[in-house]
Protein backbone atom coordinates (compact mmCIF):
# COMPACT_ATOMS: atom_id res chain seq x y z
CA UNK A 1 0.00 0.00 0.00
CA UNK A 2 1.68 3.28 -0.88
CA UNK A 3 2.06 5.97 1.81
CA UNK A 4 -1.24 7.84 0.01
CA UNK A 5 -3.26 5.55 0.48
CA UNK A 6 -2.16 4.68 4.17
CA UNK A 7 -2.90 8.48 4.60
CA UNK A 8 -6.20 8.15 3.06
CA UNK A 9 -7.71 5.47 4.95
CA UNK A 10 -6.28 6.53 8.57
CA UNK A 11 -7.99 10.14 7.66
CA UNK A 12 -11.09 8.05 7.20
CA UNK A 13 -11.33 6.36 9.97
CA UNK A 14 -10.21 9.55 12.24
CA UNK A 15 -13.44 10.96 11.00
CA UNK A 16 -15.99 7.67 11.61
CA UNK A 17 -14.53 7.29 14.61
CA UNK A 18 -15.77 10.30 16.35
CA UNK A 19 -19.10 10.40 15.11
CA UNK A 20 -20.04 7.07 16.07
CA UNK A 21 -18.79 7.97 19.44
CA UNK A 22 -21.28 10.66 19.49
CA UNK A 23 -24.29 9.14 18.98
CA UNK A 24 -24.27 7.86 22.55
CA UNK A 25 -24.29 11.54 23.45
CA UNK A 26 -27.65 12.70 24.32
CA UNK A 27 -28.76 16.91 25.14
CA UNK A 28 -32.41 17.01 25.27
CA UNK A 29 -35.37 18.98 26.41
CA UNK A 30 -37.93 17.59 28.40
CA UNK A 31 -41.04 19.03 29.19
CA UNK A 32 -44.10 17.47 31.55
CA UNK A 33 -46.32 18.19 34.36
CA UNK A 34 -46.04 18.11 38.17
CA UNK A 35 -48.34 15.30 39.88
CA UNK A 36 -48.22 15.43 43.44
CA UNK A 37 -49.98 12.25 45.40
CA UNK A 38 -49.44 9.36 48.22
CA UNK A 39 -47.77 6.86 47.38
CA UNK A 40 -47.31 3.83 50.11
CA UNK A 41 -49.22 6.52 52.94
CA UNK A 42 -46.13 9.13 51.83
CA UNK A 43 -46.79 11.81 50.11
CA UNK A 44 -44.86 12.29 46.81
CA UNK A 45 -44.23 14.42 44.01
CA UNK A 46 -43.91 13.14 40.49
CA UNK A 47 -43.33 14.64 37.05
CA UNK A 48 -44.80 13.20 34.09
CA UNK A 49 -42.94 13.83 31.15
CA UNK A 50 -45.11 14.72 28.18
CA UNK A 51 -42.64 15.75 25.23
CA UNK A 52 -38.93 15.23 24.71
CA UNK A 53 -37.14 17.42 22.01
CA UNK A 54 -33.79 18.79 21.24
CA UNK A 55 -32.49 21.52 23.40
CA UNK A 56 -31.34 23.00 21.03
CA UNK A 57 -30.43 23.25 17.10
CA UNK A 58 -26.85 22.07 17.56
CA UNK A 59 -28.30 19.14 20.07
CA UNK A 60 -28.19 15.76 19.98
CA UNK A 61 -31.49 14.04 20.92
CA UNK A 62 -32.29 10.76 19.55
CA UNK A 63 -34.99 8.76 21.40
CA UNK A 64 -36.97 5.70 19.72
CA UNK A 65 -40.65 5.27 20.30
CA UNK A 66 -40.97 3.67 23.77
CA UNK A 67 -37.86 3.93 24.99
CA UNK A 68 -36.99 4.09 28.40
CA UNK A 69 -35.24 7.03 29.92
CA UNK A 70 -34.13 6.25 33.49
CA UNK A 71 -32.78 8.77 35.56
CA UNK A 72 -33.63 10.59 38.94
CA UNK A 73 -34.81 13.93 39.11
CA UNK A 74 -32.26 16.39 40.94
CA UNK A 75 -33.87 17.71 44.34
CA UNK A 76 -35.74 20.75 44.07
CA UNK A 77 -37.75 22.88 46.82
CA UNK A 78 -39.49 24.30 43.87
CA UNK A 79 -40.87 21.45 42.44
CA UNK A 80 -42.43 20.62 45.90
CA UNK A 81 -44.20 23.68 45.83
CA UNK A 82 -45.33 24.31 42.64
CA UNK A 83 -49.19 22.83 42.42
CA UNK A 84 -49.96 19.73 40.81
CA UNK A 85 -50.56 20.74 37.24
CA UNK A 86 -47.41 23.28 36.69
CA UNK A 87 -45.18 23.02 33.45
CA UNK A 88 -41.29 21.93 34.12
CA UNK A 89 -38.46 21.80 31.71
CA UNK A 90 -35.64 19.77 31.84
CA UNK A 91 -32.44 19.47 30.56
CA UNK A 92 -31.13 16.03 29.84
CA UNK A 93 -27.72 15.33 29.32
CA UNK A 94 -25.33 12.20 28.59
CA UNK A 95 -22.11 11.68 28.14
CA UNK A 96 -19.54 9.69 26.21
CA UNK A 97 -19.40 6.87 29.63
CA UNK A 98 -23.36 7.13 29.68
CA UNK A 99 -23.47 9.08 32.86
CA UNK A 100 -26.70 11.02 32.77
CA UNK A 101 -27.52 14.59 34.54
CA UNK A 102 -30.98 15.86 34.49
CA UNK A 103 -30.90 19.98 35.16
CA UNK A 104 -34.61 21.90 36.18
CA UNK A 105 -34.53 24.81 34.34
CA UNK A 106 -37.93 26.14 34.69
CA UNK A 107 -41.27 25.79 36.46
CA UNK A 108 -44.17 27.49 36.02
CA UNK A 109 -48.38 27.15 36.09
Amino acid sequence: MSAFSKTLVFSVIFLVVPVVMAEDQRDCLLEGTVQHGKQAGQESTMVKIDSISKYDEESRCTVRRGQKLEFKLPQDSRLHEAPSGSSVRYRYRTDDSGQSNAELISIGT
